[in-house]
Parts: structure tokens; C-alpha cells; sequence
């Protein structure tokens, strides 16, 4: 019979909830399977090789109180609030399949009368927005596929924070290996089911979880976790919260400032540079 756990976060600080994540992926390896859901406050959090000054309002964000986290998966920049569940599958290769991941999200949003769609990028849409999106980690054995779901998000500060529509903004990089987002129109389920809550959504995914399996699901909490691997998980949160890791890691880009000055940025040091090219 396959080992399969469940964990509910109870905290929403995003850098303890990335490292319980975090450490599940690499610790927790006798379990065939691990879904973990959890809830951020106000975060913004980008994949593992973006630019956070190409893709985040950094001033407005500092202002707002908005933390800024990097993932160790790909993909795109997202906003996180108390109105925004995040889920993650981590699994042994030989049991990895995305597919039955998105049939359980699809199954538990179901439940309210609402149909979300898979599409080619791997987001889930409802009426072609996206509510949606994934990001993927593969090391060893293990596979994690992680992703948010926009419930009742607070769209408004999601757009202010985030420099997606800014293209005179953009223009001013030159990414290097950096990978930019892809931005797509996004709406939350409440709007289409007025008064809809996370916790709906969260019960609807837990109860569809343990049907699935029979009920044959073990479930820890994070103080579990944290109790059982503290100095592992005080180092992973320790470089979580690191300005060297939110900025420092960014793969070497250009930038040209509004007075046209040209700088190169490597390993988070600024130069300024005649060739906005020169590093690349």
C-alpha cells in the first residue's frame, strides 16, 4: 500500500510555509506521495531563475508590506493573499502523474457548480481566465508540483505589485537568462460564486483527497515537522528570507535607467556600463 500524507499549514508566514515545503520534498522521502496545502499573507512569490526588479513593484511592495519570496521550481511571478490557496504534490517518480493532480482540484471545485479547464500551459482557467497556475521541481527521485488557486484574492493589489502591464518598464532590460512571465487575465471563483472561501475550497480538496485514497492518509502538522527537522528548517527559512536569495540569486542582467545611465548587474553588485549587452 502506498504511504501517502496530508498536511494543513496553520501558519500563513510564506517563508516557514516554503520551508516546510521545502523540507518535505527532501526529508519526507519514505512517502509515496505528500499533498500539502497552506495560505500566505500578502506575498509576492517568483520562480527560481526570474528577475524580481523585472517582474515585482519592489517600492510598492516594501510599502505594502508585501513579502517577496523565491521559489526553488520554475515558472511565473504570483501574488499571495489570505484569498489565494496554494497546494503542492510531491511524489516519488514512479507515482508522479499531473494529471490525477488536476482531476482532484477539478473534482473539489466541482462541487460548487463551477467547471476549470487544463489548458496547454498547464494553468487551470474558468471562462478562459486563469484562477490557476503550476510550477515544477524535479531532483532525484522526488517531483513536486505546486500551484495557487484564486478563491477571492485581493486582484487589485495582485496587479499593483506585479510590473506585468509596464511594458516602458520592461524595455528597459536585458533578461540574460533570466525568464520573464507570461501574463494572462485571471479572475477568482468567488466571482462566479459569491461568498465562496478558502476554506471551502480547502475542506472540498481534503475530503476529495481522502475518498480518493480510501481514507488510508496519514496527517502531521507543521509543528510536527518543524520539531522533528528544526535546524534543517531554520536554515532553509534563514535563506528563504536572505537578501542574497531574493535579489542576490538573480541570474546576471542589464538595466537602463530613466536618465539613460546603463548598468550591469551580476551576483546582485551594480556597475554602471556603456553596453547595456556587455555582460551577455
Amino acid at each position: 500500500m502506498k504511504k501517502r500524507l496530508m498536511i494543513l499549514s496553520n501558519s500563513k508566514e510564506p517563508y516557514t510555509n516554503h520551508a516546510i515545503e521545502e523540507i518535505l520534498f527532501t526529508t519526507f522521502v519514505d512517502y509515496e506521495q505528500i499533498l500539502f496545502l497552506w495560505v500566505n499573507e500578502p506575498s509576492v512569490v517568483f520562480g527560481r531563475n526570474q528577475n524580481p526588479w523585472h517582474e515585482i513593484d519592489v517600492k510598492f511592495a516594501e510599502k505594502a508590506g508585501i513579502h517577496l519570496l523565491r521559489r526553488i521550481s520554475g515558472g511565473g511571478t504570483v501574488f499571495h493573499d489570505e484569498g489565494n490557496l496554494n497546494y503542492a504534490f510531491i511524489e516519488h517518480h514512479s507515482v508522479y502523474d499531473e494529471s490525477a493532480h488536476f482531476q482532484l482540484i477539478q473534482e473539489a471545485i466541482k462541487k460548487f457548480d463551477l467547471e476549470v479547464e487544463v489548458t496547454a500551459r498547464k494553468d487551470l482557467i474558468l471562462k478562459d481566465k486563469k484562477i490557476s497556475g503550476s510550477a515544477f521541481f524535479l531532483k532525484g527521485l522526488r517531483r513536486l508540483h505546486h500551484g495557487t488557486l484564486l478563491v477571492n484574492t485581493d486582484l487589485e493589489t495582485l496587479w499593483k505589485s506585479l510590473k506585468v502591464k509596464d511594458e516602458n518598464y520592461k524595455q528597459r532590460f536585458s533578461l540574460g537568462r533570466t525568464i520573464p512571465s507570461v501574463p494572462s487575465p485571471v479572475v477568482n471563483l468567488s466571482q462566479h460564486n459569491p461568498g465562496l472561501k478558502v476554506s471551502d475550497i480547502t475542506n472540498a480538496i481534503v475530503d476529495v483527497y481522502y475518498k480518493q485514497n480510501d481514507y488510508n492518509v496519514e496527517t502531521l502538522s507543521i509543528d510536527d515537522v518543524i520539531n522533528a527537522h528544526e535546524p534543517t528548517f531554520k536554515a532553509i527559512r534563514a535563506r528563504h528570507t536572505s537578501w542574497q536569495w531574493i535579489f542576490g540569486e538573480t541570474p546576471s542582467f542589464a538595466y537602463r535607467g530613466e536618465d539613460g545611465t546603463e548598468y550591469q548587474i551580476v551576483n546582485g553588485a551594480v556597475t554602471p556600463t556603456g553596453n547595456i549587452n556587455s555582460i551577455f
